[in-house]
């Protein structure tokens, strides 16, 4: 029987917090050399580096490609999960599948959203020499609260009881509690000889339109001369079936309740998209330090935040080209 714990610290989407946290905090029974049991907290299966993104070391670039790594609202997972592997041939086979929920605020500029997740999920992992492919599937049902959606109810359950058009429509399709969601995630990696390359694909499918359904693609390559590893990548976000809702009219109710149906169901239509390129250099200096060096151009088309935060009108609208910047010492000890 083993425990593991791991507390991260880090700024989260409030803008200030940096409160530790427990990632992970679970004991882990192994039945055998192939099978094992895991109950508590542990990272939610999603990405083919999950287990490893918080810990920067074990990454070649800075960071995990955002355009994929930013789909999944799921960092981690309060349950039960179980995993068995085996050889196939000359390949190792590890399964795992998992069940359990999340319950979290994220502060936003127009407040607290209080998610709460139910989580089942399954991935398969095939290990052969140098390289390693990954698929992971994950079904969820999502709540979102807040009193502002609250009202947004109300005002929507007096639309519709007017008999105003579309109300009962767009009501229908902005459903925010028990929706019903679908996450799959394919991706490869390469780490041998001197050549790395890992790549990746996501697709998120949200059962309403209160949330958008996007696809994360990236690839990132590069190469070990010694100690030193300058790399590249490429990645796109993409927002399938944008909501488009059709016109209503809420001059029978308050202005201000009218207001707020405005204002969240023009949030759904957002688009979320954005291309980006990358490339850097990692340094291992000896005693388990790694110093990186990174530079990210991303480019954002018109009328979207592109998942940049506390954003101005002005950066909404405008088509931008953001050069990023980032220099990151990892260290293990």
């Amino acid at each position: 029987l083993t425990a593991t714990a791991q507390i991260i610290s880090r700024r989260l989407s409030d803008y200030n917090s940096t409160q530790p946290y427990f990632e992970w905090a679970n004991l882990k029974y192994d039945v055998n050399e192939q099978l094992y049991l895991r109950a508590g907290r542990f990272v939610a299966p999603t990405f083919l580096v999950s287990e490893s993104r918080m810990v920067g070391y074990a990454q070649p670039a800075v960071r995990p490609v955002a355009e994929v790594y930013l789909l999944s609202p799921i960092s981690y997972m309060n349950g039960f999960d179980t995993g068995y592997k085996f050889l196939w041939g000359d390949s190792l086979v590890k399964l795992r599948a998992g069940f359990g929920s999340l319950n979290q605020e994220i502060n936003q500029v127009n407040g607290t959203l209080d998610f709460t997740f139910d989580i089942k999920s399954f991935d398969a992992t095939f290990e052969k020499g140098g390289s390693k492919f990954r698929i992971g599937y994950q079904n969820f049902k999502m709540d979102v609260k807040n009193d502002a959606l609250e009202l947004y109810d109300v005002a929507m359950d007096m639309l519709e009881a007017n008999g105003v058009a579309n109300a009962a429509l767009i009501h229908d399709r902005m459903q925010r509690l028990d929706v019903p969601t679908d996450f799959i995630s394919i991706g490869y990696m390469y780490d041998e000889g001197g050549l790395f390359v890992q790549t990746e694909y996501a697709r998120r499918e949200f059962d309403s339109d209160f949330a958008q359904s996007l696809d994360g693609v990236y690839f990132l390559g590069g190469y070990h001369f010694g100690n030193v590893s300058p790399y590249f990548s490429v990645s796109k976000l993409i927002h399938r079936n944008q909501a488009k809702f059709p016109d209503l009219d809420t001059s029978s109710i308050d202005p201000g309740l009218g207001g707020l149906v405005s204002a969240v169901n023009a949030g759904s239509e957002f688009l979320i998209e954005r291309d980006a390129v990358g490339a850097g250099v990692r340094w291992d200096i000896s005693g388990g330090y790694a110093l990186k060096a990174q530079w990210d151009y991303v480019m954002k088309p018109k009328n979207t935040a592109a998942e940049f935060v506390n954003y101005t009108p002005e950066f909404f609208a405008q088509t931008r080209d953001i050069n990023i910047i980032s220099v990151a010492l990892d260290f293990i000890f």
